[in-house]
């Protein structure tokens, strides 16, 4: 009687803090946290207190999350201080707000799949940030980045992601100490962040950045941490900032020349001195042409297996540039730097690695989320697209075929959206097209997805 008694009352348990659950007001930091999340798997709503308890901090770094983040309701946690999603698999658009937050000091999304556009628009009137530590490392983001308004910005992580180009208003923040824009593939000078005196951490490695060195680079007596390997520096390095940052930090950072005037005796590397040849015998010559035949047969093995080598990595390298044409071959090769400046407009050109070119009207993305209607069409931007597809990276093509790719993109407002690309119809009159594309709006079938809307590009 009593283990049925106590299987009874713990039954009575769940179920009474099940109904707690459910029955949490609309306006709890715990309904929003759950809505937040509802479209990710993996996410156990049990890591998280009950309705009571307001949520200041949202540490779920390494849970095996994937799917796509609700952000509407994370605006509703009126008192978050900390964000932390990192190595995960969660994808989509950051949303702008996020970054004007009031009370937010600490995000980390890094290792996801996110994208976006990282700027602050005005919240209750404020235009500043409260972040001071940003990690948005191995993403997505492209150089649609404006940093103008982090002010309180300490640390940054930027490394590993798409930018291409340093991101606005990188210079002016003052307070920064720590900067970490590796592997982004960005060009140009690196006399932008010479501004930063507070820097004690600074890796710029893995670009194709320019600039002399030391003279365009922050104030170095600060730093405990330099490395501009793998970029196209000059300038001349002596050696009291060789023997601070070690060999590592300039290697193939460009065409550096190593002050040696001051370098201690002791430190310097010296040639070997050549010993006497040992006296020579009378038989070295007999030895010699009795070891002849052996030499030749070596010889002609070896050479035989050399071109085997050859031979065999041609067929490799040739595969492999074969696979990455195939893979590529929709991704964006050369774009033009994008920044937010409202005067600025198209054209904005870039090509395909399969050959074909897109020049396209750029203006501004739009901010306000889509709200989708049934009529009219949405007239998208070109800017929108890129922002929303990451500049159209391999990451986001879904299919692709000989009519053109279609890339997966999540627009403001958390609309997922699939982008046709139509490569072949560029003699179409645009008139024409638009017609076209409101008729296509009339057609319903189940297996069809409903046109949203357009973009014409120039010619595409």
């Amino acid at each position: 009687m009593f283990p049925k008694l106590l299987l009874l009352l713990l039954f009575s348990l769940v179920s009474l803090s099940h109904s707690s659950t459910i029955s949490c007001p609309n306006g709890t930091d715990f309904r929003q946290l759950t809505r937040a999340f509802r479209h990710v798997s993996g996410f156990n709503s049990s890591w998280f207190s009950n309705c009571s308890v307001v949520v200041t901090h949202i540490v779920l770094p390494s849970r095996k999350l994937n799917g796509t983040v609700s952000w509407t309701s994370l605006r509703n946690l009126t008192h978050l201080h900390v964000l932390d999603l990192s190595n995960n698999s969660l994808d989509g658009s950051v949303p702008t707000w996020l970054w004007s937050k009031p009370g937010l000091v600490s995000v980390d999304l890094s290792r996801n799949r996110f994208g976006g556009s990282i700027r602050v628009i005005p919240v209750n009137g404020s235009v500043f940030s409260s972040v001071k530590k940003l990690n948005l490392s191995y993403n997505r983001f492209t150089n649609a980045i404006n940093l103008t308004g982090f002010v309180n910005l300490a640390v940054l992580d930027l490394s590993h992601n798409n930018l291409r180009v340093l991101p606005l208003g990188l210079g002016s923040l003052s307070g920064l100490h720590h900067l970490d824009i590796s592997r982004c593939k960005i060009n140009g000078s690196v006399k932008p962040i010479s501004g930063l005196k507070s820097l004690d951490y600074l890796d710029l490695s893995e670009n194709s950045m320019n600039g002399s060195f030391p003279v365009d680079f922050p104030n170095l007596n600060h730093l405990r941490f330099l490395n501009l390997s793998a970029n196209r520096f000059s300038g001349s390095v002596g050696f009291d900032k060789y023997r601070k940052f070690g060999k590592s930090a300039f290697s193939h950072g460009g065409s550096f020349v190593f002050n040696v005037s001051k370098i201690p005796t002791r430190h310097r590397l010296h040639p070997l001195r050549h010993r006497n040849p040992p006296p020579h015998h009378r038989n070295v010559k007999a030895n010699r042409f009795n070891r002849t035949p052996l030499v030749i047969g070596l010889s002609s093995s070896l050479g035989a297996l050399v071109i085997l080598v050859f031979v065999v990595s041609g067929i490799l390298i040739r595969r492999r540039l074969k696979s990455a044409r195939t893979k590529s071959r929709w991704a964006i090769s050369s774009p033009a730097p994008l920044d937010f400046k409202m005067e600025k407009s198209g054209p904005f050109a870039f090509e395909t690695e399969s050959g074909s070119s897109w020049v396209a009207d750029i203006k501004e993305p739009t901010a306000a989320p889509v709200v989708m209607a049934s009529k009219p069409l949405m007239n998208l931007t070109f800017k929108d697209l890129i922002v929303a597809t990451s500049h159209f990276g391999t990451e986001s093509v879904i299919s692709d075929s000989t009519c053109g790719p279609i890339y997966r993109a999540v627009l403001p407002g958390e609309l997922h959206v699939a982008i046709k690309v139509h490569e072949r119809i560029r003699d179409v009159d645009q008139n024409e097209a638009v017609t076209a594309f409101e008729a296509l709006t009339r057609l319903k079938h189940p297996n069809l997805l409903t046109l949203s809307g357009y973009c014409i590009a120039g010619t595409n």
